[in-house]
């Protein structure tokens, strides 16, 4: 038997094998989105220790995903509680903060995953996100760096440092990332429509209306290109 230990307030959490076998089976139930089952299979982990820290946190999903937010936000802040070192639970309420508004709040959850783990990308793309609604643009600008320090196939982190880069003026660099980012994926829409907004920046008019267009190939419905194509065509 492998026993897991975190000692909160000097006294140990002990989770045993059968807690942590019912609990995976949870995470399995949640990815199937078979919710009712995923709960039976958290509240028996539970029972074996009610402060296992994941399956806390899974209590919390499973609420998240019947759209309770206020039991959602109880078990991540249990979970925490059982284990401070729980990136997931920070991170899901800092996206319950930013959510709301609160994107001081946000960015402090997503900090406090991100000294538990540096490497983890959610949090590192949620605060890049938060610090561009905050329009600390410098701060956004290191953050998708560092994202895509880590793994430079991510279209979203082209297209963070994208905007960053953009809130700085500086749009020759925001044309450079968001190549890369249609590059990585031709069929994304949004990156398309980002780049047709740089070039119409940059003046360079012909090159806008035909990212618009592959904007429109990749989504037929994105209104926003179609009415940015439609202006082009019409000027």
């Amino acid at each position: 038997m492998v026993l897991l230990a975190v000692v909160v307030s000097g006294c140990p959490i002990v989770v045993t094998d059968q807690t942590r076998g019912y609990n995976d089976l949870c995470a399995q139930l949640i990815a199937a989105g078979r919710v009712d089952d995923a709960e039976t299979a958290c509240d028996h982990a539970l029972e074996y220790q009610p402060k296992y820290w994941d399956a806390l946190h899974n209590k919390g999903l499973i609420a998240q995903l019947r759209g309770d937010k206020v039991t959602a936000r109880k078990f991540f802040i249990e979970a925490l509680r059982a284990n401070p070192d729980m990136r997931q639970s920070h991170n899901s309420l800092g996206a319950f903060d930013l959510e709301a508004g609160d994107l001081g709040g946000a960015a402090e959850h997503f900090k406090a995953a991100l000294v538990i783990d540096p490497a983890y990308l959610e949090a590192r793309r949620n605060l890049g996100a938060v610090h561009l609604q905050q329009k600390k643009f410098a701060d956004a600008e290191k953050d998708f760096r560092q994202l895509l320090l880590i793994d430079g196939g991510l279209v979203e982190g082209w297209l963070g440092l994208a905007a960053a880069f953009t809130g700085q003026n500086q749009h020759d660099r925001a044309a450079e990332a968001l190549e890369r980012a249609t590059t990585l994926d031709v069929s994304d829409e949004r990156a398309w429509f980002r780049r047709g907004v740089n070039q119409e920046l940059r003046g360079r008019q012909d090159e806008a209306r035909e990212s618009y267009e592959r904007c429109l190939l990749a989504s037929e419905k994105n209104i926003e290109c179609r009415k940015a194509l439609a202006r082009l065509t019409s000027d």
